[in-house]
């Protein structure tokens, strides 16, 4: 689905499903499909080890604390009160039991080139056709929004994203960062 169509979704009425109800879905959707106007990415095609550790990022102010990371600051705050026994049942719940999302293209570029940078320094950790590595701390990058991965990545180019010093995988992606330019 595209992200400006929403979705609906029933979910149970699990702790976990009335927290991304109450707190999440306003942001990215009741479906986990993504808003690009609020800078609130699509979830769905993350695996529940990443999503939980981004959950945990955020809570601690690994993420969401440089002065320029809006969307980050947003997500810090929407999170702040979840407890280290609230995460584990919400990424799940991310993971599993919302429909995968298929986010609508919204930029355009070089596609061959785009594909020769994906396979010769991405692939190796996000694996072959983007689905991630949880052993190498790599999250999927197929089902994210692409405006979503082109704010990501200059985040990480503008040291806004991955200089926390507990922040390990993302010091990697500052590290890769350059060349892709």
């Amino acid at each position: 689905p595209s992200t400006s169509s929403p979705m609906t979704v029933s979910l149970s009425g699990s702790p976990s499903a009335r927290i991304w109800q109450g707190q999440c879905a306003a942001c990215h959707g009741a479906a986990g499909e993504g808003n690009r106007a609020l800078g609130a990415p699509a979830l769905t095609q993350l695996s529940t080890d990443y999503l939980g550790r981004q959950l945990r990022h955020f809570v601690r102010g690994l993420r969401g604390a440089h002065p320029d990371d809006a969307a980050g600051k947003r997500m810090a705050l929407s999170v702040a009160n979840l407890s280290e026994r609230d995460i584990p049942g919400l990424a799940a719940l991310i993971a599993t039991e919302l429909p995968p999302a298929q986010p609508a293209a919204t930029i355009s570029g070089d596609a061959s080139r785009g594909e020769d940078y994906y396979l010769n320094i991405c692939s190796a950790c996000h694996g072959g056709t983007g689905q991630g590595n949880d052993a190498l701390g790599a999250p999927a990058l197929a089902g994210l929004n692409d405006w979503y991965l082109m704010s990501s990545y200059q985040s990480y180019l503008d040291g806004i994203r991955g200089i926390h010093p507990d922040d390990l995988y993302g010091a990697q992606m500052v590290r890769l960062a350059p060349a892709l330019g």
